[in-house]
């Protein structure tokens, strides 16, 4: 990141400015990675110190997954957190098993 580019994370005090002329009272995750990146303070210290003026920290909210109405029940065969049901015959994982070397 380049300070150059976002003058209003340059340092604590400069982001805690700009958000009281916005009149925003919290900060998120990323404004805390870019103060990090900028003034290389460690997340907690750069989190305690916009805390101390008064800032809230918003957390990030986990993306909402909608299932339809023709979705698997078992989520199974589609979609996040599906069953992989390919990949080869296994032999991968036996060669060399207990020390034996696969000679053909």
């Amino acid at each position: 990141m380049n300070v150059q580019d976002f003058p209003e994370y340059e340092s604590v005090e400069t982001f805690v400015q700009e958000c009281l002329d916005d009149e925003r009272d919290y900060f998120t995750t990323a404004d805390m990675q870019a103060l990090n990146a900028a003034t290389q303070m460690r997340l907690q210290d750069v989190r305690k110190a916009l805390e101390g003026y008064g800032l809230r920290f918003v957390p990030r909210q986990p993306q909402k997954r909608v299932r339809g109405f023709n979705s698997n029940p078992h989520d199974r065969w589609y979609g996040p957190g599906a069953d992989r049901t390919y990949g080869g015959s296994g032999w991968e994982q036996i060669n060399g098993f207990a020390g034996e070397k696969w000679n053909p």
